[in-house]
């Protein structure tokens, strides 16, 4: 009799205990950036390029991630002889939801907020010039997660969204990323 109770609490324990048990990953991941909303009127499309760490627990659907990445845009109208860009150098702290554990791969949906460092560069040839400004803000997107051995490789599309004085700064980064 007492062995029959003794067992499943047993197995809770050992449940428990491997539930705690954080497994970190790190992807390196870049792609293409395609500015929006106010931002899409003055901006190219450009790139983006970064790291994440990523921390969950095998068992449960819910995990966090932590990101810093770099975006490039160039301007759209410059004058002859005049180049500028604009970049931003921002994180985020998402937690990421995984749908469905399918056996190659997994579709996930992530959001949280954001902070950026935006930085606008300019130059004529003989004078140039930068300013720049951190912004906070939040990011929602998804992906899709493949499980391929000891590296993995993950398709991810967002929508960010920046608060700046008097409107937003919004992009669309789409990025391949390689998890370690």
């Amino acid at each position: 009799m007492r062995i029959r109770l003794l067992a499943p609490v047993a197995m809770l324990l050992l449940a428990a205990g491997a539930a705690g048990a954080q497994i970190p990953s790190i992807t390196l991941f870049g792609g293409a950036v395609m500015p929006t909303g106010d931002a899409g009127n003055a901006l190219n499309a450009g790139f983006t390029a970064g790291a994440a760490l990523d921390m969950h627990v095998p068992v449960m659907p819910l995990g966090v991630r932590v990101e810093g990445s770099y975006s490039r845009f160039g301007l759209q109208g410059l004058a002859s002889g005049v180049s500028a860009n604009s970049s931003d150098l921002g994180v985020n702290l998402n937690a990421v939801m995984t749908l469905v554990h399918l056996p190659l791969m997994k579709p996930y949906i992530t959001a949280g907020p954001s902070y950026s460092n935006l930085k606008l560069s300019a130059s004529d040839g003989t004078t140039s010039g930068s300013q720049s400004e951190g912004h906070f803000g939040y990011n929602a997107g998804g992906g899709l997660d493949f499980g391929l051995g000891p590296i993995g490789m993950r398709l991810d599309v967002r929508y960010k969204h920046i608060s700046v004085d008097g409107g937003s700064w919004t992009s669309v980064p789409m990025t391949v990323g390689f998890r370690f």
